[in-house]
């Protein structure tokens, strides 16, 4: 993994349709948490349209390191922002772009 550049958080959340509303609004407090964290860089939250997806919700995020990355999910602010998203399994990783087009 490239450490000293770009990176993309990819993370996958299963989330039970009649628990979006209570999703939406822990992943806005953890978000808005890690928006204003050092190598922050931009976020996107999709949710899935067909209707009965592994996972409903999946968030793209740019850093601009894995370090920053880590850094800002380690923590104890994060943990306690993020507390209520521990009711959701995830499935996440670090990701550097091999190809584009």
């Amino acid at each position: 993994m490239a450490e000293d550049g770009e990176c993309t958080a990819i993370v996958a959340y299963e989330v039970m349709a009649e628990d979006v509303d209570k999703f939406l609004n822990a992943w806005r407090k953890a978000n808005d948490y890690l928006s204003g964290q050092d190598g922050f860089l931009s976020t996107a939250l999709h949710r899935a349209a067909s209707a009965a997806p592994d996972f409903r919700f999946v968030n793209i995020a740019k850093w601009n390191s894995a370090d920053a990355f880590r850094s800002a999910t380690q923590g104890s602010g994060f943990r306690e922002a993020a507390g209520l998203l521990e009711a959701y399994p995830i499935h996440a990783a670090v990701y550097d772009v091999v190809d584009s087009s």
